[in-house]
């Protein structure tokens, strides 16, 4: 019969995999953070730091960089114009968090429920992306084809900077 000093160890959890999850926590706990910030702090008139912050959190990055302020405004208005929903999705990536960190703190670690709140939080932001690209491909379809033209142009040389910087 096996005695307390003599059963065996479980198998302990790599220490590269307790770092990654942990990265992995931190950054979706900034996403939850910085989504939270943008809608339910933010106005929609807010200042220009509230409209980079919500252009990120919506996947625009540089496509609304590429924009002029006033369509830029316009198209982070439009994905935003819904406030109910967004502080319901922000809800939701929040609780997705707290399902990883506590799967990340279950012992034994139960990988498949940290991987499922992961996937939750996935969903999450891709459906954000999903109405930032929308309400930018809405905008861009009322515009002029010169400012169209006007705006790929702008992409495309923000784009060439960023490639000679590398």
């Amino acid at each position: 019969m096996n005695t307390p000093e003599t059963q065996p160890r479980p198998p302990r959890t790599p220490r590269g995999v307790k770092i990654v999850l942990a990265m992995s926590l931190a950054i979706n706990l900034l996403i939850a953070g910085a989504v939270g910030g943008a809608f339910l702090g933010g106005r929609p008139e807010g200042g220009m730091r509230d409209r980079a912050e919500a252009a990120r959190i919506l996947g625009l990055g540089p496509l609304a960089t590429a924009l002029d302020r006033r369509d830029r405004a316009a198209v982070i208005s439009a994905a935003g114009a819904d406030r109910a929903a967004m502080r319901a999705e922000r809800q939701r990536l929040v609780e997705a968090a707290r399902d990883f960190a506590e799967a990340v703190r279950a012992d034994p670690f139960d990988r498949a429920e940290a991987e499922a709140a992961l996937e939750r939080q996935r969903a999450i932001v891709s459906g954000l992306q999903d109405r930032g690209y929308g309400a930018l491909l809405d905008y861009l379809e009322t515009m002029p084809a010169e400012d169209r033209a006007a705006f790929a142009d702008s992409l495309q040389h923000m784009l060439a900077r960023q490639g000679r910087g590398r």
